[in-house]
């Protein structure tokens, strides 16, 4: 454990001598590279030692405060999340160094690098907490941080909106976390995790309110709905590699506390299975509903993001309904399907969030409206945004295939313990939600860039630095990796979901074996067909290697000058099914029709806003300034009757201790 403190150090130390070296941004770099680079070699060797079976022996220091305990340890699926920190924040803080470098100062580059470096580190310390006390803390430190970078332009007044909503909800989830611990605490008399696992078992009121306080704890942080109303606000309003940090690892958060509930309480019930289940689909389909009909890049892959962890947490209540129906291979697959889904998603999510940001930085808006013919100025980043929207897609042979392939199978596989109905009904809500994603990154990427330049600003765009495109090609080449070779992964998927499902290794490598093979050769497929369609490409260039090739203009129809603005916009791509789900949506559309003879100006702006933060909380919120209007009724404004409420509660108080 050594080597995790020397990670966590590293990060906290590069953070305070960034800090320190604000006024020599080269200092500043290096110390933030340099730690970034430690992080991930101490860090990563100590994942993989866990990974391949090594034991690792814990490292517990007594804490002068009851119940405290400074003990970290760590298994697979400890080790599975912090790669999945490792990996994805050294990318994205290497990006960052040049995102900052391009803002020319409009982003304050020190306490951005200070925060994002404290973020890793709280993350890094959470996944390997083994008491409730230090789990808080660093839980709590990752949300501080995170408010911190999503406040970092806080002269916009939306940013200081999505700053206080974040904070508000996320002190929220820690309250409901709190008492979690409390009633484990309580029931085990220790707040060690070990405890936990070893107390006696809890009543079943106790455990459908532990049940209940982890759902909206960790589910807050996570996102599920209708707990998701901080992310859609917060994750435009941080820098991009923050968004990348926050949107492919500290998401993922809620769902390792919740994975690691389940491998300390055992099985839970069918009913919260199902429940768990019918959570997830709802949630992804809400997520990927809503952004189709985003015109903010940003928000559209913040809207994602609850996709996906609606995806996850499908798979997740997959393995719970294989734990509570004494099927481990049921058990096993759901929730390796979930973890591998969850490090993919974290791969190809933090690609769409960094490459977004140079976007941002190309065109200076998240308007779709203002993109267009991107790809021919800005190559390295479209092509690299290609592979981050297919992957996220699902298609083969990229790793976003991986994860739901292993979902599907648990759904449509003969064995028995699950009725065909349920099976059919959470298949098909699947593939909707897959042809959904189809159709919200195909309008992201190809509105984006494709077509002609829709801006000025379009035009003139022009690449980012490789300290940029590095990174986003280094995690577009683990995405088109995982997916031509999924063995490594997969591996670190099963050993994570065998500490989850409570199975051996000899139970988890048969496993593992049988779906290698499986996932390998639809690998070797998909590099099959890539290895194809270069040969037909090359091949296509040696036949036209003699002959005249002209270019003309795209055929536009019959019209003889067309303009950017007969391309298709951000509403009119998606409205064949916005429509079909307008009433959910409630899409608020301003039109003004041309009039006259000879109009001067027309116009037409749709905006989509979320349910639950603009439509539902305002009215629950109403209803609770009602309920609490009661007692204000006690506020005469006379100071006697006030010593005399005073005075009843002492004597009250005296009375009962009696």
């Amino acid at each position: 454990m050594i080597l995790l403190l020397g990670a966590v150090l590293a990060l906290g130390g590069a953070a305070l001598l960034s800090s320190l070296a604000s006024r020599h941004d080269r200092w500043a770099r290096s110390a933030v590279i340099a730690g970034l680079a430690a992080a991930a070699i101490a860090g990563g060797t100590l994942a993989w030692r866990t990974i391949a079976g090594q034991r690792v022996s814990d490292l517990l220091w007594s804490w002068p405060v009851p119940g405290a305990a400074f003990h970290v340890g760590m298994d697979s699926l400890s080790a599975c999340f912090l790669l999945l920190v490792l990996v994805v924040g050294c990318c994205a803080g290497l990006y960052g160094e040049g995102y900052l470098a391009g803002s020319h100062g409009h982003i304050p580059a020190t306490p951005v690098r200070f925060f994002f470096l404290v973020l890793l580190g709280a993350m890094a310390l959470l996944v390997a907490a083994r008491n409730a006390f230090l789990f808080m803390i660093a839980w709590e430190t990752m949300a501080l941080a995170a408010f911190g970078l999503v406040s970092c332009e806080h002269g916009k007044p939306e940013v200081r909106k999505a700053g206080l909503l974040y904070l508000i909800c996320t002190h929220v989830g820690s309250l409901f976390l709190l008492a979690l611990f409390a009633l484990l605490g309580r029931n085990a008399g220790s707040l060690e995790f070990s405890a936990f696992a070893a107390a006696p078992a809890l009543s079943a009121a106790e455990r459908v309110a532990v049940f209940l306080l982890a759902l909206v704890g960790f589910g807050m942080k996570a996102g599920f709905m209708p707990l998701h109303i901080w992310l859609q606000e917060a994750h435009p309003a941080a820098p991009s590699h923050a968004s990348a940090a926050m949107s492919g690892v500290m998401i993922e958060m809620g769902l390792y506390g919740l994975l690691r509930l389940l491998s300390l309480l055992g099985p839970v019930s069918i009913e919260a299975a199902f429940f768990l289940v019918a959570l997830g689909l709802i949630t992804a389909v809400f997520g990927i509903t809503f952004a189709m009909a985003q015109r903010d890049f940003k928000r559209l892959l913040a809207y994602s993001s609850i996709e996906n962890i609606g995806i996850i947490l499908t798979g997740a209540g997959l393995g719970c309904y294989g734990l509570a129906k004494h099927h481990p291979s049921l058990a096993l697959l759901g929730f390796a399907g979930a973890i591998l889904h969850t490090l993919n998603h974290g791969l190809f999510k933090s690609l769409l969030f960094l490459s977004a940001g140079a976007v941002y930085q190309a065109v200076g808006t998240r308007d779709i409206e203002a993109c267009g013919g991107l790809q021919k100025r800005l190559p390295w980043t479209c092509g690299l945004t290609a592979v981050g929207a297919a992957a996220i897609c699902g298609l083969p042979p990229l790793n976003g295939f991986t994860g739901e392939w292993l979902i599907y199978n648990w759904l449509l596989r003969p064995d028995p313990g699950h009725g065909m109905l349920f099976s059919a009904l959470a298949a098909a809500a699947l593939a909707l939600v897959g042809a959904f994603a189809v159709a919200a990154f195909s309008k992201y990427y190809g509105l984006t860039c494709l077509g002609q330049p829709r801006s000025e600003a379009a035009r003139d765009a022009r690449e980012p630095s490789w300290i940029m495109l590095g990174p986003m090609a280094l995690l577009a080449a683990l995405c088109v990796g995982i997916g031509l070779f999924p063995s490594p992964a997969l591996h670190v998927a099963f050993a994570a979901a065998g500490d989850v499902a409570g199975q051996a290794r000899p139970a988890v490598s048969a496993s593992l074996d049988e779906w290698s093979r499986l996932l390998g050769a639809i690998g070797l497929l998909g590099a099959g067909v890539c290895a194809l369609s270069a040969l037909l490409w090359l091949f296509r260039g040696a036949l036209l290697r003699r002959r005249k090739v002209g270019l003309g203009p795209t055929w536009s129809c019959g019209f003889t000058a067309p303009t950017a603005r007969m391309q298709y916009t951000g509403s009119s791509y998606p409205m064949p099914l916005t429509r079909v789900f307008a009433a959910a949506l409630a899409t608020r559309e301003e039109i003004r029709p041309p009039l006259g003879y000879w109009p001067v100006k027309a116009s037409f702006e749709s905006r989509t806003p979320d349910p639950a933060l603009e439509r539902w909380l305002p009215v629950l919120t109403a209803k609770f300034e009602e309920w609490l209007s009661a007692p204000r009724r006690l506020q005469y404004g006379r100071l006697q009757l006030y010593l005399l409420y005073v005075s009843a509660f002492l004597v009250i108080t005296l009375l009962w201790k009696l």
